[in-house]
């Protein structure tokens, strides 16, 4: 196993020269997408042996040309059993916690989207409930989780929304309501966060014919007291 470490931190060294490393991490990312722990585990394992530190932490970071980690190619399949693997490897990789808060659960893909935006916009349930019990963990806000918002201006309740998947809308509305500030608040933003468009999820739910999402929308506007007959004739910038 210590052999195989030295052949990956190879692979890295001549990467600084030739170009991004392909093998592990190309293994990396079908281990994460198929949910083979054993494998990811054996991967990192294999430098963790050989004390390969840097290169361990380059590995799980490492992205694809869409900018997606190894976490990302979990996600899309909710594969939890790979994430909590990735996850335990974090934690032995880096000894400023901080970093993990940092690089491993808020690191960006091409688009602006984290792990946490991704596992909505794919209806992994699963992998979100664990991403957010693992980011209160860590200490971050989960406030601004809720309404971060990608390059595009997406936040993860309009990219669950855009797929209709309901189980996720709930369960973004239950956090919600134990937010950290005002939850009456945080609500109305996230039923009112507009992207670079000047769209709301009412638009996206509209735009993508969600019309399970749109009923919750609808029933949740009522409750909080927004005024539905503007919510019905609001407009994007593009007047839509």
């Amino acid at each position: 196993m210590k052999d195989y470490g030295e052949n990956l931190d190879k692979q890295r060294s001549e990467s600084e020269t030739n170009g991004p490393m392909t093998g592990v991490t190309t293994a990396l990312y079908i281990a994460a997408s198929e949910n083979n722990a054993p494998i990811i585990g054996f991967l990192l394992d294999s430098l963790k042996s050989g004390e390969y530190s840097n290169t361990l932490i380059e590995v799980l970071l490492a992205a694809d040309r869409w900018g997606d980690t190894a976490c990302c190619w979990a996600v899309r399949g909710n594969n939890v059993q790979a994430l909590q693997e990735i996850r335990k490897w974090a934690d032995e990789a880096y000894v400023n916690p901080n970093e993990i808060k940092n690089k491993f659960f808020l690191a960006k893909d091409n688009e602006g989207f984290t792990v946490w935006h991704r596992a909505a916009q794919y209806g992994s349930l699963e992998a979100l409930e664990l991403i957010w019990n693992w980011s209160k963990e860590e200490g971050l806000n989960p406030d601004e989780l809720l309404l971060a918002q990608g390059e595009s201006g997406l936040t993860v309740l309009q990219l669950a929304v855009d797929e209709n998947h309901v189980g996720i809308i709930q369960k973004l509305w239950v956090w919600a309501e134990e937010g950290q500030l005002n939850s009456n608040e945080l609500k109305k933003n996230l039923l009112l966060a507009t992207d670079i468009d000047g769209s709301t999820v009412w638009h996206c739910a509209a735009q993508y014919g969600s019309s399970e999402a749109l009923e919750i929308l609808w029933n949740w506007s009522k409750e909080e007291g927004l005024n539905q007959d503007e919510l019905l004739l609001a407009q994007g910038e593009a007047g839509i």
